[in-house]
C-alpha cells in the first residue's frame, strides 16, 4: 500500500522533519539532506561514481563511443564498427543533470525519500543516448544499397498466356536500427563486440499474381516496330535492346498508374545485364554502357503515344534518330532524364516488347481501345551545322571522320486523340534538335581546304507535305542502318581530294535521309 500525501500534507510533515533534525543534530540533518554534489548510495549506469560525477560520466561515455559493434544482415556481416563512428554516444548533459537533481530538488520530503532511497542502492541514472541521425544514416544507407531488395510485381507473358509471379521486397529499417543502437548505450562496459541483426521491413509489390490472372488483354490498342542492326559493332547494341525490352515485357499499367522507364529497366551496368556500345553523351559519338536504350524507350513511347496514355515526361535526343520519325523519339540517361508514362484508363495495360531477329515490336494490350490517335509534325526551321578540326598522330593525308555533322531542326507536334462519342483533345508542343558538330581527326599540319564545303541550308529546306502513305515510308526508312566503310563525301568539293583518304571512326555511321533530308511534314494516323 502506497501513502500517498497532499500537498499541505507534505508541507506540514516536511516542517516537522526539519524540527525533528533540528532537535537531534546537524549531522544527523545532513544525513538525510546531504549537500554533496551526487548524493552518497547514488549510481550511475549501475557503477558508484569514482571521484567527480563529470569526470566519471566522460569516462563512461568514452568506453561506450569505443564499444565495437557488429551489424548483422541475413547471416553475413554487413559492417564492423563502434558506436561512435556511427555517430552514438552518451548525453553526459543530461546524465549529469539527473544525477545532480536527485536528492537536491523538490520539497524537503522528497529530497530525504530519495537520499534514503539512494542509501539504500535503490536509485540508479541510467546513460541516455545521443544520437547523430545524420552520422546512422549515412552508415545504414551504405548498407541498403547492397542489401534492400525492391518488390517485383507480377506480369503477364503474353506469349505463353501465363502470370510470371510477384516477389516481395524488403529494406533495412533505419528508425528500428537506431532503437537497437541506443540500447548499446546503458549497461555494464564489455570489450566484446555487440551484435546487431539489422532489422528488417518487407513491403508487397503493388501488382499480385490474382490481379494479373483478371486482366483482359484482348485488344491490341497500339503497337510499334523499329528496326536495329546486329552488325559488327552494332552487335552489342543489339544485346541492350534484347536486355532492356526483356525488362519492360509483361509490364502491368494498372488504371491511373505512373510507370518511370529506368525505374523499371533500371541502372545501365554490367552488373543489370547492359553491355558496352555506342551512345550520344553531350552531342558526341562515345561507348558507354547501355547504348541502344533510347531505342527501346522510343519505341515504347510510339507505342504508348498511339495507346492514348498520357506522356508525363519525355525528352527528345539531341540528334534525328536514324530509327524513328522525329518527334516520336524519346532519350533516357540513368537516372536523371526519364520517360514517365501514366495509364488514363479505367483498365489495366500491359505492356509486350518483344525483339524477332532486327525488329523491336512494343505493344499495348487491354480491354479496348478508347480513342484512335493521329500524329503529325512540322519541320519550322532548319539550323546549319558547324566544323570541328582536331589534328590527330595520322599518317600522311588519312582523315577520319569522327562524327558526321547534321542539321538542326525546330518541329512543331500534335496529337490528336478522338474518344469514341465524338470527344476529341489536341495536345501540341515543340521539339529542338541542335545541330550535330561534324568532327574531323587530320594530321598535323594538313590543309583543311581539301575537305568538303559545309553545305548550307537552302530556303526552301524540307519543304513538302507528306500524307499518311508517305508518313510510313520515311519511318520505313528512318530504320535503315547505313553500311560500314568509308563514306562518299557529299556535296562534291570543287577540288580534287583524290590524295585525301576519308575513312569513318567506330560508331560514326554516316547520317540516312531522314537524318539529313526529313519531309517537312508527317502525318500518321493509328
Amino acid at each position: 500500500m502506497v501513502l500517498r500525501f497532499p500537498t499541505l500534507t507534505r508541507a506540514l510533515l516536511a516542517v516537522g522533519l526539519l524540527a525533528g533534525l533540528g532537535a537531534v543534530s546537524i549531522p544527523l540533518y545532513r544525513h538525510f539532506l546531504p549537500s554533496d554534489e551526487i548524493v552518497p548510495g547514488l549510481t550511475i549506469d549501475g557503477m558508484a561514481p569514482e571521484g567527480d560525477a563529470a569526470s566519471f560520466v566522460a569516462s563512461r561515455a568514452r568506453s561506450v563511443a569505443e564499444r565495437k559493434v557488429t551489424l548483422v544482415m541475413n547471416d553475413h556481416v554487413a559492417l564492423e564498427t563502434t558506436l561512435g563512428q556511427l555517430g552514438v554516444g552518451v548525453d553526459e548533459g543530461r546524465a549529469l543533470e539527473l544525477a545532480r537533481a536527485i536528492g537536491h530538488e523538490g520539497d524537503l520530503l522528497r529530497r530525504a525519500d530519495e537520499s534514503a532511497r539512494a542509501r539504500r542502492g535503490q536509485l540508479d541514472v541510467p546513460l541516455l543516448p545521443k544520437v547523430d541521425v545524420n552520422a546512422v544514416a549515412a552508415a545504414v544507407e551504405r548498407i541498403k544499397e547492397k542489401e534492400d531488395v525492391g518488390p517485383i510485381s507480377a506480369r503477364l507473358n503474353v506469349e505463353q498466356q501465363t502470370v510470371v509471379p510477384e516477389r516481395v521486397g524488403h529494406f533495412v529499417d533505419l528508425d528500428a536500427t537506431i532503437a537497437a543502437l541506443s540500447k548499446l548505450v546503458a549497461g555494464p562496459p564489455s570489450s566484446l563486440p555487440a551484435k546487431i541483426v539489422l532489422p528488417v521491413q518487407n513491403f508487397a509489390p503493388r501488382v499480385t499474381s490474382d490481379f494479373v490472372r483478371t486482366i483482359d488483354v484482348h485488344t491490341v490498342m497500339s503497337e510499334y516496330l523499329t528496326y536495329f542492326s546486329r552488325n559488327k559493332d552494332q552487335s552489342r547494341r543489339g544485346q541492350n535492346i534484347d536486355n532492356a525490352a526483356a525488362k519492360l515485357d509483361g509490364l502491368v499499367l494498372s488504371p491511373g498508374e505512373l510507370v518511370s522507364f529506368n525505374d523499371v529497366v533500371g541502372e545501365r551496368s554490367e552488373e543489370n545485364g547492359f553491355q558496352k556500345s555506342w551512345e550520344i553523351f553531350k552531342g558526341e559519338m562515345v561507348e558507354g554502357v547501355g547504348g541502344g536504350t533510347c531505342q527501346v524507350a522510343s519505341t515504347v513511347h510510339a507505342a504508348a503515344f498511339f495507346a492514348g496514355l498520357d506522356i508525363v515526361e519525355r525528352l527528345p535526343h539531341s540528334r534525328p534518330s536514324a530509327y524513328i520519325p522525329m518527334g516520336l523519339d524519346a532519350t533516357v540517361v540513368y537516372p536523371v532524364v526519364d520517360m514517365k508514362l501514366r495509364n488514363p484508363f479505367r483498365f489495366p495495360i500491359v505492356l509486350h516488347a518483344v525483339v524477332d531477329g532486327n525488329r523491336l515490336r512494343v505493344a499495348m494490350l487491354g480491354k479496348s481501345r478508347p480513342a484512335t490517335v493521329s500524329f503529325s509534325r512540322d519541320v519550322v526551321q532548319t539550323l546549319p551545322y558547324a566544323r570541328k578540326v582536331e589534328e590527330k598522330a595520322l599518317a600522311g593525308n588519312k582523315v577520319i571522320v569522327k562524327q558526321h555533322g547534321i542539321f538542326g531542326y525546330r518541329i512543331e507536334r500534335e496529337r490528336v486523340l478522338r474518344f469514341r462519342g465524338g470527344k476529341e483533345r489536341v495536345e501540341k508542343n515543340k521539339d529542338f534538335y541542335p545541330p550535330t558538330t561534324e568532327i574531323y581527326n587530320v594530321p598535323p599540319g594538313f590543309d583543311v581546304a581539301l575537305l568538303p564545303p559545309l553545305p548550307t541550308v537552302s530556303q526552301d529546306e524540307g519543304e513538302g507535305s507528306d500524307t499518311s502513305a508517305q508518313a510510313a515510308a520515311a519511318a520505313v526508312a528512318a530504320t535503315a542502318i547505313p553500311p560500314s566503310g568509308p563514306t562518299p563525301l557529299s556535296p562534291v568539293p570543287s577540288q580534287p581530294v583524290s590524295t585525301v583518304v576519308m575513312e569513318d571512326a567506330p560508331g560514326a555511321h554516316a547520317p540516312s535521309l531522314a537524318q539529313s533530308r526529313p519531309v517537312k511534314k508527317v502525318t500518321i494516323r493509328r
